[in-house]
């Protein structure tokens, strides 16, 4: 059975809610991989081999669990995936990559720190005492084109961890970055894959690995 799963991901097939269907990444090397090898060479020698299993399914379970998608990644959002790893952030850094979710690693680092101004806090129904400590989080896209201008829609400001741990915060960002103009295409389209896949594999997310994360962005 594990063969078969690994040599039809070889191929590109994926398996969803609607069956099997062509959407992974294929391996065109014409060599087979070495996870293919290791499972060939596990079932040749199945009573020294245990650990292996019991390796081969956990890792699987917890790169699900995780939403590690990149290895089901078209090469486009493979690529995307590796440029934000080299890529410098202000609120995550390259040791959450292996602890959080793929789609959750891009979003936030497609943001930045930002100092609102008091009348900017003001209109927002914000004391702006609030943020003499704090500070606000903008699109790095924008910011960049806008060559740091204090104010464009881009920006937010959570007052406590409680409200930048919401869903409703996430999803602000993320429809910010599918809309805005100064964002790269390919990004969006990283986007969209990551949350077809997630769709397709009806992946759910480890109890408590995603607040652990945002308390650090925190």
């Amino acid at each position: 059975k594990a063969y078969y799963a690994e040599a039809a991901s070889e191929l590109g097939i994926v398996d969803s809610p609607n069956g099997l269907i062509f959407g992974g990444q294929s391996n065109r090397s014409d060599v087979p991989s070495e996870r293919v090898m290791a499972i060939i060479r596990a079932a040749e020698s199945p009573t020294s081999s245990s650990v292996f299993w019991e390796n081969h399914s956990s890792s699987k379970d917890k790169s699900l669990e995780l939403r590690k998608l990149e290895h089901l990644a078209s090469e486009s959002t493979r690529e995307v995936i590796r440029n934000v790893r080299k890529e410098t952030s202000a609120f995550v850094y390259p040791s959450d990559f292996p602890t959080t979710s793929d789609f959750d690693f891009l979003l936030y680092t497609q943001v930045g720190p930002c100092k609102p101004r008091a009348i900017t806090l003001e209109r927002r129904g914000i004391n702006p005492k609030v943020f003499d400590e704090l500070s606000g989080l903008c699109c790095k896209h924008c910011a960049h084109v806008l060559n740091g201008e204090s104010q464009h829609k881009g920006m937010w400001f959570p007052t406590n961890f409680e409200s930048m741990s919401d869903s409703s915060f996430s999803q602000s960002v993320l429809s910010h970055v599918m809309t805005c103009h100064n964002v790269p295409q390919a990004l969006k389209d990283a986007f969209d894959e990551l949350k077809r896949l997630q769709s397709e594999h009806a992946v759910r997310t480890k109890r408590g690995s995603r607040k652990r994360f945002l308390e650090k962005v925190w």
